[in-house]
């Protein structure tokens, strides 16, 4: 008999705290110590302010402040009116107007950095840097809390100051070894401290988080995981769930100077540099390589949409940016006569030679290693050029420039292919894209677009016909001259028309 099937929601939140939670909790935290709400219009009869001009009242960059409000929005806690200028929502403005909530707010703001330690409390049981980390835990947790002005004063507290000491538990609990122990069998608190080499008072700490995550319970005297967490994270799912953590970890420091980053436009992890970029791409690439088969299957759903659109046999794939190579790979498998170019760093194609290897594509592939944004691509060369999850990492003043070379390397009914998030119109969702986006932003990169952010870059180089597609998990742009027919797909397959 087969087990049940995990609850959707369950497994979407634990993602979340996975992944996107602390970027919440930095973008709420960051709006409130720049006293960025503060400066919002609020009441009856408020006149939005623009985002240009609300900067200029922060003595920030516009870009900053667009990264951390965009959330917000999407949130409900700010508004943003049609002319494109933001106000306060009534409610926020309400509970941020009563002194002993906002006193709770900034309670919170000097914990970032010491969360980040919950680790080595639970291995000691002690403070860390003369902080009662675990108390602080307990008080947020496992006690009762002063009651909030209302229900959505409670929401933007508990996403301010619960969410990403969440994450952390996550963190502490696959770092320690817990998850993969509990995955074993229940076990009594002590046999767990033992084993982990764990405080018993500081793994009874982070055991009691984990209860109000729905990730474990106590039985007879024994820990464990719940039902939820028991068919989510078993063997083969948690290796998976676990790779997330060391993503969201590298950026912690970064998040808890982010209103530095928005003021002063310091960046404490910079990924312009060099050896920063270096490290952290490896390690992303070794990342997506440790999962390439799931990623294969999605990547050729959309090898399937482009070759409903032309034929992929004998065409010339150029995959910019490859990363594992995933994304080339996928339009290589798609007819024995594709051939594809990979281009990418050297250290980064390291990790793409060992998939062309065992898919046995060697001999039509090409490894190139370049700048995407120096390279020359030549006139006329390619039938497909796939952008897998890279426009994010450009510096957007470069983009005009690189989309030029782009459709000048195309040939006459080429597709230009461009995967990864897509925002709406009015940049205030999807949240998740948007976390990613203010993710680009601390680490001094690139950013996430909209369509119509999209047709203006193409729209003038001449790829003057651009569609939004959705994709399992993510979303592909599609642009060409005019000279490709659409596929006709089902209407909620479109992001836009």
């Amino acid at each position: 008999m087969s087990k049940p099937a995990v609850s959707p929601a369950f497994v979407q939140q634990l993602n979340f705290l996975a992944r996107d939670a602390s970027n919440e909790s930095a973008a709420l935290q960051a709006a409130f110590s720049l006293g960025l709400l503060d400066k919002l219009p609020r009441g009856p009869g408020a006149v939005p302010v623009s985002l240009d001009a609300l900067a200029r009242q922060l003595g920030a960059n516009s870009r900053g402040v667009r990264a951390v409000i965009e959330p917000l929005v999407g949130l409900g806690f700010v508004r943003l009116e049609e002319v494109r200028g933001y106000s306060l929502a009534d409610a926020t403005a309400a509970f941020l107007a009563q002194d002993s909530f906002t006193a709770r707010l900034r309670d919170v703001l000097d914990w970032w950095h010491v969360v980040a330690k919950l680790p080595e409390a639970v291995r000691t049981g002690g403070a860390v840097d003369g902080r009662d980390l675990l108390g602080w835990y307990r008080a947020l947790f496992l006690e009762p809390l002063p009651p909030a002005p209302g229900p959505e004063a409670e929401d933007f507290h508990d996403r301010f100051a619960r969410n990403f000491a969440r994450t952390q538990a996550l963190v502490t609990a696959a770092e320690l070894g817990l998850l993969a122990r509990l995955v074993e069998s229940s076990a009594p608190k002590a046999t767990l401290a033992a084993e982990l080499g764990a405080h018993p008072e500081g793994l009874g700490v982070l055991l009691g988080v984990l209860a109000t995550l729905d990730v474990t319970r106590e039985e007879d005297g024994r820990w464990g995981f719940t039902e939820s967490a028991a068919r989510m994270l078993d063997a083969t799912s948690l290796p998976y769930f676990q790779r997330a953590l060391p993503a969201t970890m590298a950026y912690w420091e970064a998040f808890g100077h982010l209103d530095e980053a928005v003021r002063e436009h310091r960046f404490r992890l910079d990924l312009r540099q060099p050896e920063t970029a270096r490290r952290i791409y490896q390690e992303n690439a070794s990342r997506i390589s440790s999962i390439f088969a799931s990623h294969l299957r999605l990547s050729r759903k959309a090898a399937e949409l482009v070759g409903s659109m032309r034929s992929l046999a004998g065409a010339r794939v150029l995959d910019v940016g490859t990363g594992s190579g995933v994304w080339g790979a996928a339009f290589g498998l798609a007819a024995p006569t594709t051939h594809v170019t990979y281009l990418d760093s050297p250290h980064v194609l390291d990790a793409v030679r060992p998939h062309l290897t065992k898919l046995k594509l060697e001999a039509r592939s090409r490894l190139w290693e370049g700048d995407c944004l120096t390279v020359d691509y030549g006139e006329a060369e390619y039938d497909v050029i796939l952008l897998p999850q890279i426009i994010p990492a450009l510096p957007p003043e470069a983009l005009p420039g690189f989309f030029a070379k782009l459709a000048r390397a195309l040939r006459p009914g080429g597709l230009l292919l461009i995967s990864g998030y897509l925002l709406t119109d009015r940049r205030d969702g999807p949240l998740d894209a948007l976390y990613f986006s203010l993710r680009r932003y601390v680490s001094n990169e690139g950013d996430v677009l909209s369509l119509p952010e999209f047709r203006a870059l193409l729209t003038p180089v001449g790829l003057s016909s651009a569609r939004g597609f959705d994709m399992p998990i993510q979303q592909v742009v599609v642009a060409h001259r005019g000279d490709v027919a659409w596929p006709v797909v089902p209407s909620a397959a479109v992001t836009a028309a």
